[in-house]
C-alpha cells in the first residue's frame, strides 16, 4: 500500500550571514577597564550595549567572563528579549597561561557551566585563577562536553597563544583537530608565526586550516562596533550548531568583513496551483539552492516549471521535447505556477510572474496589479538548463555559440537581420518579376522589325495614303483611351492612401494628462497635428476635384471629337471598299499599323525597367551591406562573450570564435537548382574558409572565378546556367560564427593541456559546459541534474570549488542526486522532496542548510545512500 505523504507543517530556512561578537563581557567582568568603570548599574550597561547590537546588526553574541558564567544571567534574559541570540560561556587561562574563549549552545545552564570551569581545575568564579591543566586537556574536555573552543587575541601579549608558545610546542596546539579557529585582533601587529599558520603552511599544515576570526574583548558599544569587535558566519538560525558548521566550512561561510551581496536579480519562491506538485512552494536562497530527492518527486518538475513560467525556450530540439512532455503530462493544463523575484535595478521591486497552462505570462507589481512587462524583462539573461540538455548542446557547435551569446547577456547586434533579410527576400521576388517583364517585352519587341518591313511593302503602294484619314482617327482615338486609363491611374492612387484612416488618425487625442503641470508644452504638438490635417484634407480635396475635372474634360473632349469625326466614317468606309475590290487588304495594312505602333510605344518601357532595375540593385546592395555590417557587429558581441567568458573561468575552459560548420542552409538552396550531381559544390562549400559573398562573386565572374573552388565540368556548367536567381538567394545566407570549447584536462596544478570539443568524452564536453556557464554571467543560473552527464573527475576539482567561488555573486538552483554539489558546494538551502507517484511534496524537516541535523540526515540517506553505505565505501576505499 502506497505511504500517503507527510503534511507536517514545513519549517526551515536558507542560511544567511549573521553577525556575532563572541567575547562579550558582562557587567560584573573584572577586567580592565571593567564595564563598571562607565555604567552605574547593569540595567543601563545592558541597555547601552543592547543598542548598539541592533545598531550595527549584531544577532549573536557569546558572553564569556573570566571562570565565571553566572555572570551573564541579566544579559543573558535582556538580549533574549530583545531576540538576540545568547550563546553562554566562559574565558579560560591554561596553566600556560593561555586565554582561550569557551563557548556552548543557546540555553545550556549556567550551573552547568558552572560544573564545566570546575572540570578546568579551578575554583569557579575566582578571575585571576589559572587552570591546573593545559591548553590540550581543556579543549578535549570542554569539546566532549560540547562546548567550542577559540583561543582568544593570539597575537596579543601576554595571554595570547603566539606571544606565550613558539617554536615546536606550538605545533600541537595549532594542529589540534578539535580547535576550529583563533581570535586575530585586527588592529595589532603579527606575532610569531602567524602568517604561516593562517596560510596553513608546515609545520603547521592541518588538514583543514585553523579559521582566523575576529572576537575582541568587548565590554561596552564602542567594542561592538569596532573591525575587531565581531564577524560574520552562514547558517540557518543562530546556534553553536551552526557556527561551529560555519567555522568548518569557513571558505563560504566566514567572513572578517560584511559580506554584502553583489546587486542581481533574485528568484524567491516558486509555487503551484494544480498538477503534480498542487499546493507546493519552494523556497530559493540567494546564492546555492539544491533540490533533492527520490525519482520521481518533482525534482525536473520544478525545474521545468521555472523554464515554463518565464516563457524559457530551451536551445536543444531534445530539451524543447522533453519541457513539452514534462508541461503535458506532469505540469497539466489548468495548472498555475507562479514566481516571485526581487529586482535590484533600476530601483529595488518585487514582481510575481504567472503563468497558467497553456496560457501567457503576466507579470504583476508587488501591489497585484498586472504590468506590461514580460518575463525577460524582470529576470533578465538568467538560463535554465534541463537532464541531459548540456549533452545536447555539447554536441552542437552552433547551439555552444548560442549559449554563449545567451549567458554572455542578451546580444543586440543582430536584431536588425530579420528584417534586412526580409527585405532581401522581397528585393529578390521583384527582381524576379522585373526580369520576366523585360523578357516578355522583348520577346514582344523583337516583332518590330518584320512589322517595320510588312509596313515598308504597305506604302511602296498608294494604300498607305489613302487610309491615312483611318489612321489618324484610330491614334486619336486612343489617345482618349490612354487619358481615361491616366486619369482612372491617379483615382486608384488616391483612394491607396487611405486617406480618410489617416485624417482620423491625425484628428486623434493624444495621451496627455490635461492637469499636468507640463501640459502646456505639449499643446504645439496638437496643434501641428491639426494643421497637418487640415492641410491633408483640403489637398486631398482639391485633387479629388481636379480629378472629377479632368474626367469630364475627357468626355467632353471626346464627345466632341465624336461629333466631328462622325461624317468621315462613311467616307472612310468607301475607300476601304474601293481598296478592298481593288484587291488589296486595307483590314491587314491597319493591323499592322496599329501593332507597330503599339510596340513601338511598348519600346519606351525599356528606360522604365532600367530604371526599376538600377533602384533595386541599390536597394540590395544597401541590404547586403546593412546584413554584412550585422554579421560584423555579431561578431564583435560574440568576441567580446567569449573574452568575458573566458576571463571568468581561469584557463580551465577556453572559447575560441570559429566559422560555423553548419552549412546546411546554403546547401538547401543548391539541393533546391540542382537535381544533378553537385559533389564538387558541396565540398567547396564544407571548406573551413568558405564565405557566400566571395562564393557568389567568383561565380559572377564566370569559370575564370571559379577555378580555385575545384567546381568543374558539367557541375560547373549547371551551377552557371542558373545565374542570378541562385547567386541573389545564396547572398543572402551568412555562414555565421559558431565556437569552440576547450577543457584543460591536466591534473590540478600540472598547467595547460586544453582539448577542443571534438577531442573530449561526452561527460567532459558536458562538464566544460557548465564550467563556462557558472563563471559565463551574474544572472541565475538553473540546472536540472547536471552531474548525469558530468565527467565525474572533475566534479569536484572543477564545478564544485567553482560553485564555492559564486557565494554572493550568482544565485544557482540545482537538482540533484550528487552529494558533492550540494554538501562540498555547502548549498545555502536544501529542499528535500517526496512523492507518491500522484503528487509530489515537500518534506517537512527536510528544508534548510546542512548545519541542520535533520537535513543533513535526509542528505545523507538520499545522496549517500545512509550512514551504512558511506562507512562501507569508506572502508572499501581505504579513507
Amino acid at each position: 500500500m502506497t505511504q500517503p505523504l507527510s503534511t507536517t507543517p514545513l519549517h526551515g530556512s536558507a542560511a544567511r550571514w549573521f553577525r556575532a561578537a563572541l567575547q562579550v563581557n558582562p557587567y560584573e567582568y573584572a577586567g580592565n577597564p571593567s564595564p563598571k568603570s562607565s555604567y552605574p548599574d547593569e540595567a543601563r550597561y545592558n541597555e547601552a550595549l543592547l543598542d548598539e547590537c541592533e545598531a550595527q546588526g549584531i544577532e549573536i553574541l557569546a558572553i564569556t567572563d573570566h571562570w565565571c558564567a553566572t555572570s551573564a544571567e541579566g544579559l543573558i534574559s535582556d538580549a533574549t528579549t530583545r531576540g538576540i541570540t545568547v550563546l553562554p560561556g566562559f574565558e579560560a587561562n591554561t596553566s600556560e597561561g593561555i586565554h582561550l574563549l569557551v563557548i556552548f549552545e543557546k540555553g545550556k545552564k549556567l550551573e552547568d557551566i558552572t560544573l564545566a570551569i570546575g572540570a578546568c581545575g579551578v575554583i569557579p568564579g575566582d578571575p585571576h585563577a589559572v587552570a591546573e591543566k593545559p591548553y590540550s586537556e581543556i579543549v578535549n574536555i570542554m569539546t566532549n562536553l560540547g562546548a567550542l573552543v577559540i583561543p582568544a587575541h593570539v597575537n596579543i601579549a601576554n595571554s595570547g597563544l603566539l606571544s606565550r608558545i613558539k617554536g615546536a610546542p606550538l605545533v600541537p596546539m595549532i594542529k589540534n583537530s578539535k580547535v576550529y579557529a583563533m581570535g586575530i585582533v585586527p588592529g595589532a601587529p603579527e606575532m610569531g608565526d602567524q602568517v604561516a599558520i593562517i596560510d596553513n603552511r608546515s609545520p603547521y599544515k592541518r588538514k583543514h586550516a585553523i579559521v582566523p576570526i575576529y572576537a575582541d574583548d568587548v565590554m561596552g558599544p564602542s567594542g561592538l562596533a569596532s573591525t575587531g569587535g565581531s564577524s560574520w558566519f552562514k547558517m540557518c538560525e543562530p546556534s553553536l550548531a551552526g557556527l561551529t558548521h560555519a567555522l568548518r566550512t569557513a571558505e563560504t561561510r566566514v567572513s572578517l568583513q560584511d559580506p554584502k551581496s553583489s546587486s542581481r536579480v533574485l528568484l524567491r519562491e516558486l509555487s503551484w496551483k494544480g498538477g503534480f506538485l498542487d499546493g507546493q512552494t519552494i523556497p530559493i536562497a540567494e546564492d546555492l539552492t539544491a533540490l533533492i530527492g527520490g525519482r520521481g518527486t518533482g525534482k525536473s518538475t520544478a525545474i521545468e516549471s521555472l523554464r515554463y513560467v518565464l516563457e524559457l525556450d530551451p536551445i536543444g530540439s531534445n530539451a524543447r521535447d522533453d519541457h513539452e512532455a514534462v508541461v503535458k503530462g506532469v505540469i497539466g493544463t489548468a495548472t498555475t505556477i507562479s514566481l516571485t523575484v526581487d529586482v535590484i535595478s533600476p530601483q529595488p521591486a518585487s514582481y510575481t510572474i504567472e503563468r497558467t497552462v497553456p496560457d501567457a505570462a503576466i507579470v504583476k507589481d508587488a501591489s497585484g496589479s498586472t504590468t506590461n512587462l514580460r518575463p525577460r524583462d524582470v529576470v533578465g539573461s538568467l538560463e535554465i538548463f534541463g537532464q541531459h540538455e548540456l549533452a545536447e548542446l555539447a554536441q552542437d557547435k552552433n547551439l555552444m555559440a548560442e549559449m554563449v551569446s545567451r549567458v554572455a547577456g542578451e546580444l543586440k547586434a543582430d536584431a536588425p537581420r530579420p528584417e534586412i533579410l526580409e527585405r532581401l527576400k522581397e528585393n529578390r521576388r521583384l527582381f524576379t518579376l522585373l526580369e520576366k517583364e523585360k523578357e516578355e517585352l522583348e520577346d514582344a519587341l523583337a516583332d518590330i522589325p518584320r512589322l517595320e518591313e510588312q509596313s515598308k511593302r504597305f506604302k511602296e503602294t498608294d494604300i498607305g495614303s489613302k487610309l491615312q484619314q483611318q489612321t489618324d482617327l484610330e491614334s486619336e482615338a486612343r489617345s482618349f483611351t490612354e487619358a481615361a486609363d491616366r486619369i482612372q491611374n491617379t483615382q486608384k492612387a488616391i483612394d491607396a492612401l487611405e486617406v480618410e484612416a489617416l485624417i482620423t488618425q491625425l484628428q486623434s487625442e493624444l495621451p496627455v494628462n490635461t492637469k499636468s503641470s507640463r501640459a502646456k508644452d505639449i499643446d504645439p504638438v496638437g496643434k501641428a497635428l491639426e494643421e497637418l490635417s487640415t492641410a491633408l484634407s483640403s489637398s486631398v480635396s482639391a485633387i479629388v476635384s481636379s480629378v472629377e475635372a479632368a474626367q469630364l474634360a475627357v468626355s467632353a473632349a471626346k464627345e466632341s471629337w465624336s461629333a466631328k469625326v462622325e461624317p468621315l466614317k462613311e467616307e472612310n468606309a468607301e475607300v476601304f471598299r474601293g481598296l478592298v475590290a481593288e484587291g488589296h487588304s486595307p483590314d491587314k495594312y491597319l493591323t499592322t499599323q496599329t501593332q507597330l505602333a503599339a510596340l513601338t510605344k511598348r519600346s519606351e518601357q525599356r528606360a522604365s525597367l532600367r530604371e526599376r532595375e538600377g533602384r533595386l540593385r541599390l536597394e540590395r546592395s544597401q541590404l547586403l551591406a546593412d546584413l554584412a555590417g550585422t554579421d560584423s557587429e555579431v561578431t564583435k558581441e560574440l568576441t567580446a562573450a567569449i573574452k568575458a567568458a573566458n576571463a571568468k573561468t581561469a584557463s580551465a575552459v577556453v572559447v575560441k570564435p570559429i566559422a560555423n560548420p553548419d552549412r546546411s542552409q546554403v546547401k538547401a538552396i543548391i539541393d533546391s537548382y540542382f537535381s544533378t550531381p553537385r559533389t564538387k559544390i558541396m565540398a567547396a562549400i564544407d571548406r573551413e574558409d568558405f564565405s557566400t559573398t566571395e562564393f557568389v562573386s567568383a561565380a559572377r565572374k564566370g569559370e575564370t572565378g571559379l577555378k580555385d573552388y575545384g567546381i568543374s565540368d558539367s557541375q560547373l556548367t549547371h551551377l552557371l546556367s542558373h545565374g542570378e536567381p541562385l547567386f541573389r538567394e545564396l547572398e543572402e545566407v551568412s555562414v555565421g560564427r559558431a565556437v569552440d570549447i576547450q577543457l584543460n584536462i591536466a591534473p590540478k596544478g600540472a598547467g595547460l593541456n586544453l582539448k577542443s570539443m571534438d577531442e573530449l568524452s561526452k561527460g567532459q564536453r558536458a562538464t566544460a559546459l557548465l564550467m563556462l556557464l557558472l563563471g559565463a554571467s551574474t544572472s541565475p543560473l538553473i540546472i536540472d541534474q547536471p552531474e548525469d552527464d558530468l565527467d565525474n573527475r572533475f566534479v569536484y576539482n572543477g564545478v564544485v570549488r567553482h560553485l564555492r567561488t559564486l557565494k554572493g555573486k550568482r544565485q544557482i538552483v540545482v537538482s540533484t542526486h550528487n552529494a558533492n554539489v550540494p554538501v562540498l558546494g555547502d548549498a545555502e538551502l536544501v529542499v528535500t522532496l517526496e512523492g507518491d507517484g500522484s503528487n509530489g511534496r515537500l518534506v517537512s524537516d527536510g528544508i534548510g542548510s546542512l548545519d541542520t541535523a535533520s537535513v543533513r540526515q535526509h542528505a545523507e540517506d538520499l545522496l549517500e545512500g545512509g550512514r551504512d553505505a558511506f562507512s562501507a565505501r569508506k572502508h572499501l576505499y581505504g579513507f
